[in-house]
């Protein structure tokens, strides 16, 4: 299992927020929005900030389920309950 965030910040920025917060996830830029427009976390390609969304994915690409506006105190509970755990 991978869990990745993708954010609309640039890589540089990414880098040194991660290690600021000792975040263990890897963070991907998507500083374009072609990811927030796809899974729905952003309505246009200007939008400054994405909506908070989780999406649970197989490996093979396929979308278990969108997590449309996670909490984060049970989040974490809900996706692993979700994965058979």
């Amino acid at each position: 299992m991978t869990l990745l965030g993708v954010t609309f910040s640039a890589v540089e920025d990414l880098k040194q927020w991660r290690e600021e917060v000792g975040l263990q996830c890897d963070l991907l830029s998507d500083a374009d929005r072609t990811v927030g427009l796809a899974y729905g976390a952003a309505e246009r390609a200007d939008q400054e900030k994405a909506k908070r969304i989780s999406v649970l994915v197989e490996p093979d690409g396929n979308v278990v389920k969108v997590y449309p506006d996670p909490d984060a105190e049970h989040h974490a509970l809900e996706v692993l309950e979700d994965l058979g755990g």
